[in-house]
């Protein structure tokens, strides 16, 4: 197996857009917060105002709007 393959890359962009490569899954989402979990057991969570899913596919997601905070958990 390539652990590459599962590991996840984040894109910041300014406070304005966020990209996550290899999500397993939306634990929870709104328009001021998103939370993910990633393949490799990684929870991300993204603060801000007016968040919107630009793009959700199995490479990732991408999200869009006033980015405050990004907080990143180990395994969980």
């Amino acid at each position: 197996m390539d652990l590459r393959s599962r590991s996840s890359q984040i894109v910041i962009c300014g406070n304005s857009y966020l990209e996550v490569e290899n999500c397993r899954r939306i634990m929870e989402y709104n328009d001021i917060y998103l939370k993910v979990k990633t393949f490799s057991g990684m929870v991300i969570e993204i603060w801000g105002s007016g968040l919107m899913l630009s793009d959700y596919n199995t490479e990732g997601i991408a999200v869009r709007g006033k980015i405050s905070s990004v907080e990143l958990h180990g395994s969980e």
